[in-house]
C-alpha cells in the first residue's frame, strides 16, 4: 500500500492511501464477483423472494471506496452501478437494461484485471 503524506500550508497532515498493484488486483477480482452477484440478487428480488436494498447500498459504498483506493480507475463501473442503485432505478428497468449495465461493468473490470495480471 502506498501512502503519500503532504504538509499543506496550514500544517495539517493529509494522508492519501492507494493500493499497490497486488492489492488492486485482489480488489478488482473481488468487485467483479460482487458485480456478477448483483445480477442474481436483482433477479431474486424481481421474483419477490428477497430485498437487496441494504446489500446494494453496501456494494455502492464499497465500490466508491475501491475507486478511491485504485486511483479512480473504477469510475466508469461506479457510474454504471450507481445509476442502477440511485432512487431504485433498477426496479423500473427491464432485465436486459440491467444486465447490459452489469455486464459492461464486468467487462471493464475484466480489462483492468487483465492489464494487472500480465
Amino acid at each position: 500500500m502506498e501512502n503519500n503524506v503532504s504538509n499543506p500550508l496550514d500544517s495539517q497532515c493529509v494522508v492519501k492511501i492507494r493500493f499497490s498493484d497486488e492489492e488492486k488486483l485482489k480488489c478488482l477480482i473481488s468487485m467483479r464477483k460482487k458485480i456478477i452477484k448483483l445480477l442474481y440478487l436483482i433477479e431474486e428480488e424481481q421474483k419477490g423472494t428477497m430485498q437487496i436494498d441494504r446489500w446494494f447500498y453496501g456494494l455502492v459504498f464499497e465500490l466508491s471506496s475501491s475507486n478511491s483506493l485504485c486511483n479512480n480507475e473504477l469510475t466508469d463501473v461506479l457510474v454504471k452501478i450507481h445509476g442502477l442503485y440511485e432512487d431504485g432505478h433498477y426496479k423500473s428497468m427491464t432485465h436486459d437494461q440491467i444486465k447490459r449495465q452489469i455486464m459492461e461493468s464486468k467487462g471493464i473490470l475484466d480489462f483492468l484485471i487483465k492489464q494487472l495480471d500480465k
